[in-house]
C-alpha cells in the first residue's frame, strides 16, 4: 500500500498549504470572485498570491491574497480585526473628520474560504502596495532624510490614532511593515500594515503584567510595557519612537544584543529614565531633533491608560518637517530608491528580529506587497 506523503510544515510547525494554481477562483463572503495570480512568497503560515477580480481583463493583479490551511489559525485573527476596524466606510469617516488629505490605514477587501484537493482554506483579500520602508532604509545606507523620518511618522501616528479610538493597539510598528503605496496617487503615502499582533487594550484597570504575553513582538521595538505583557497607547508610541531614531540613522543601545530579551528590557529601562543622555548617545556628534526630545519626554508622562495627545505629537513632527523647509504634504524623498529582485533582496537584507514571526515568516514581508 503506498504511503500518503506527510504535509509539509514551516519552521514555526504550522501546516503549509499545497500551491493553487494560477486562475484559482476564491469567491469570499460576500460571494464576490477573485481570481489568483502568480505566488509571491511562501512564510511559516501559509502563501500569498496576487489576485484581481476574477472578471477582469487585465494584466494587472492590484491585490493580494492571503492563504492558509485553516486549522492554522494566525490568519484568523487578522482576518477579525480587518473586518471590525477596516471597513471604508469607516476609515474615509475618520479620514473626513480629521480632515486628512491622505490615510494610511488599509481598508478590508474580502475574505472568505475555499476548498482545493479536499483541503479547507482561509484566505484574506488586501490591497497591493509598493515597496516598505525597511527595504529602503537599507539601500539608502541604514539612514533617511529627517524630512521623510517625520512624514512616515505622521502616517503612521494617523492610523495609530484610528485603531486606538477603536480599543486595539498595533504592537510591531517597524519599517517591514509600513508600505508606500504603488500607483501615481497613492505613492508619497505610506502604509501600516500587519495587524497580526493587533490586540485589545484596558482602560481604568491596574497594571498587570502578563508572563504569558512578555516580550512578544518585534524585540528592538518593543515597548517597555510590551515587554511585560501588557498593549498600551502609551506603548505603540515608544515603538514609534525607536524606529524614527533608528530610520534617522542612530543605532540603538540594545540593538547590539537582541538575544536577552529581560537584557534589552532592562536597557530601555535605563535609557528612558535619561532621555537626553540616551539621545545624546544615538546621535553622537549629529545634531539631536528636538521633535524626538519633546517625544521621548512626553511618552515618560502618560500613564499606561492614558490617551495619547495625537495632535501634539503631529504638531511636534510637522515643526521638525517644517524645520528643514519642506511641507508635509511634499513628496517622500529618499537619497537612492532601485528595484532587486525578491532572491537579490533576500540576500542583501536583514529584517528586524521577533518572537511571533518566524525565519520563514519574516522572508514573506520582505516580499508581500512588491
Amino acid at each position: 500500500m503506498a504511503k500518503v506523503a506527510a504535509k509539509k510544515k514551516g519552521a514555526n510547525g504550522y501546516k503549509l498549504p499545497d500551491p493553487l494554481p494560477k486562475g484559482e477562483i476564491l469567491i469570499d463572503i460576500a460571494k464576490k470572485k477573485w481570481k489568483l495570480g502568480t505566488s509571491i512568497g511562501q512564510g511559516g503560515f501559509g502563501e500569498i498570491y496576487m489576485a484581481q477580480q476574477a472578471d477582469s481583463k487585465s494584466t494587472n493583479y492590484p491585490y493580494v491574497v492571503k492563504i492558509e490551511p485553516h486549522e492554522n489559525g494566525p490568519l484568523f485573527v487578522e482576518i477579525n480585526f480587518y473586518i471590525r476596524n477596516a471597513k471604508s466606510q469607516d476609515v474615509d469617516e475618520f479620514k473626513n473628520k480629521k480632515k486628512l488629505q491622505t490615510f494610511g490605514m488599509p481598508t478590508y477587501i474580502g475574505s472568505g474560504s475555499h476548498e482545493h484537493k479536499n483541503e479547507k482554506y482561509r484566505f484574506l483579500v488586501m490591497p497591493r502596495f509598493g515597496t516598505d520602508i525597511w527595504k529602503l532604509f537599507l539601500e539608502n545606507g541604514n539612514t533617511l532624510p529627517s524630512s521623510t523620518v517625520f512624514k512616515l511618522g505622521v502616517h503612521v501616528l494617523d492610523v495609530l490614532e484610528y485603531i486606538h479610538e477603536r480599543g486595539y493597539v498595533h504592537a510591531d510598528i517597524k519599517g517591514a511593515n509600513v508600505l508606500l503605496g504603488s500607483t501615481k496617487e497613492n505613492k508619497d503615502q505610506s502604509y501600516l500594515v500587519d495587524f497580526g499582533l493587533a490586540t485589545k487594550y484596558q482602560v481604568g484597570k491596574e497594571f498587570k503584567p502578563n508572563p504569558k504575553k512578555a516580550h512578544d513582538g518585534t524585540i528592538e521595538y518593543l515597548s517597555r510595557d510590551a515587554h511585560q505583557g501588557v498593549p498600551t497607547r502609551r506603548g505603540d508610541i515608544e515603538i514609534l519612537a525607536y524606529n524614527l531614531i533608528q530610520w534617522l540613522g542612530c543605532k540603538l543601545p540594545w540593538e547590539t544584543d537582541l538575544s536577552k530579551p529581560e537584557l534589552v528590557q532592562a536597557n530601555k529601562e535605563k535609557h528612558m529614565s535619561d532621555v537626553a543622555t540616551f539621545l545624546k548617545i544615538c546621535f553622537s556628534s549629529k545634531k539631536v531633533p528636538v521633535a524626538l526630545t519633546e517625544l521621548l519626554k512626553y511618552i515618560n508622562t502618560l500613564t499606561f491608560d492614558g490617551k495619547p495627545d495625537y495632535l501634539k505629537i503631529r504638531k511636534m513632527f510637522v515643526s521638525e518637517i517644517e524645520g528643514n523647509n519642506d511641507k508635509l504634504s511634499s513628496p517622500l524623498i529618499f537619497k537612492y530608491m532601485r528595484e532587486t529582485s525578491p532572491s537579490k533582496r533576500k540576500s542583501e537584507q536583514k529584517t528586524p528580529n521577533s518572537k511571533k514571526l518566524k525565519k520563514n515568516q519574516l522572508k514573506i514581508l520582505k516580499i508581500l506587497w512588491m
